[in-house]
C-alpha cells in the first residue's frame, strides 16, 4: 500500500555528531591491523563517532538548536515532536518528553518516541508528515538519535567498527509539495537484528538490557533481495520511472550494500550519495547525516527524489520527496555534557 500525502514541506535539516571518534588507528590496536583494515575496504568505513557521557537527548538537543539558530525558527512555532531512538533516555517518561523540556518548547504540543533503527528516518517522516497534511500541526520536529555504541560489546569488532552515534532535525511544515510512503515490517526477522530486554524476577534491578546481535550474513540477504524490490514496486505504482530520479538517499549501512543496491536498481554510483566513511553507520539518523554533511549538499536539494531505509525489524521504508526548498544545515560537533550547559 502506498500512501500519498498533500500539502508538505520541509524546512529545514541539520544534524549533531559526537567530537570524539574511533579511527582506523584505534581498531587496528584493538583488532589487529590486517583484520581492521579488510573491515574498513569492505565496509568503507575507517572512523566513526562514539557518544562517550552524551545520551540520545543530548544529541537531539544540539542537533536541533543547530537547526532552529540557522534556519531562524521560534521553538514556540512547534506545534509536535516525534523523536526516533531505540536507545531511550529513561523507559518513562519518553525521551522525546525530556527533549522538548530541554528545548523549552510549549507545552500544548504532541510529544511521543518512535523505536525504529536504520528505517526510522523513512517512519518518522511519515509520523511528521500525517500530522502536518491532516491539518493538524502547522510545524513539526523530526529528530532521530542514537548512542548505539553504548550496546555494542568491545570485542564484536563486526560490528564496533561499523556503527557510530549520531543525531538530526528535520522541519516539516505545511507547503505545496505532496510525499509518498511505503513500508514493509517483518518482525519474523527479529533473531537477525535485536538488543534484548530481559525482565528480571530475584534481582537488585528489574530488568537488564542486553548487547546489540548483528547476524551480517542474514541482514545482508534480506537488504541485497528485499530494498531493490521494495524501491522498483514503490515507483512502478506511482508510475515514476527509474531514470527519472536525480538522486536516491538511501540508508548509509555501509560502501558495498549501497554500491551492489545501486547494481540492483541499474543505476550509477553518482546516483547514490556515498558519505560514510568519517561517520560509520548512524542508524535512523544516517539519511539526514548524508544531506547535511555531504558537500554536494547543493546538489541534493531537488525535487521527484526517493529515499529508503531499511534494517532491524526488519523493516522497510521507502519515500518519494522533494528538498527543493530545504536548507540543509551543517552538522554541529558536540563535546562532552560538561560543555552542554543542560540547564541554560
Amino acid at each position: 500500500m502506498i500512501s500519498i500525502l498533500h500539502g508538505l514541506s520541509i524546512r529545514a535539516l541539520s544534524s549533531a555528531l559526537p567530537s570524539r571518534r574511533l579511527t582506523l588507528d584505534d581498531f587496528s590496536a584493538l583488532f589487529g591491523a590486517r583484520e581492521s583494515v579488510r573491515i574498513a575496504k569492505s565496509t568503507g568505513i575507517d572512523s566513526v563517532r562514539i557518544a562517550g557521557d552524551l545520551t540520545s537527548v543530548d544529541l537531539a538537543a544540539a542537533a536541533t538548536h543547530n537547526l532552529f539558530s540557522n534556519a531562524d525558527i521560534d521553538p514556540n512555532s512547534i506545534d509536535a515532536l516525534v523523536l526516533v531512538t531505540q536507545t531511550p533516555d529513561s523507559l518513562m517518561p519518553a525521551s522525546s518528553a525530556l527533549l522538548a523540556a530541554r528545548l523549552r518548547l510549549k507545552k500544548n504540543i504532541a510529544a511521543f518516541d518512535l523505536n525504529f533503527g536504520c528505517s526510522g528516518y523513512i517512519y518518522g517522516l511519515y509520523q511528521a508528515a500525517m500530522l502536518v497534511s491532516a491539518g493538524g500541526c502547522r510545524r513539526v520536529l523530526l529528530c532521530t538519535s542514537d548512542v548505539i555504541s553504548k550496546l555494542l560489546r568491545p570485542h564484536h569488532h563486526h560490528v564496533r567498527m561499523v556503527f557510530g552515534d549520531a543525531a538530526s532535525a528535520t522541519l516539516v511544515e505545511a507547503g505545496s509539495h505532496s510525499f509518498s510512503f511505503s513500508f514493509s515490517t517483518d518482525g519474523k526477522g527479529a533473531a537477525y537484528l535485536n538488543t534484548p530486554l530481559n525482565y528480571l524476577v530475584e534481582s537488585s534491578c528489574s530488568a537488564e538490557i542486553g548487547s546489540l546481535f548483528m547476524d551480517g550474513a542474514q541482514v545482508m540477504n534480506f537488504a541485497l533481495e528485499k530494498v531493490p524490490a521494495a524501491i522498483l514496486g514503490f515507483l512502478e505504482e506511482l508510475q515514476i520511472d527509474v531514470s527519472s530520479v536525480p538522486f536516491f538517499l538511501l540508508h548509509q549501512a555501509n560502501a558495498f550494500m549501497l554500491q551492489y543496491l545501486g547494481k540492483k536498481l541499474g543505476i550509477t554510483q553518482e546516483r547514490i550519495p556515498l558519505q560514510v566513511a568519517k561517520t560509520g553507520n548512524t542508524g535512523p539518523s544516517s539519511i539526514p547525516v548524508l544531506l547535511s554533511t555531504s558537500p554536494h549538499a547543493q546538489q541534493l536539494c531537488r525535487d521527484n527524489l526517493v529515499t529508503c531505509g531499511f534494517g532491524v525489524g526488519l523493516s522497510i521504508g521507502v519515500a518519494h520527496i522533494s528538498l527543493g526548498n530545504t536548507q540543509l544545515i551543517p552538522p554541529v560537533d558536540l563535546e562532552q555534557p560538561q560543555t552542554l550547559g543542560k540547564n541554560a
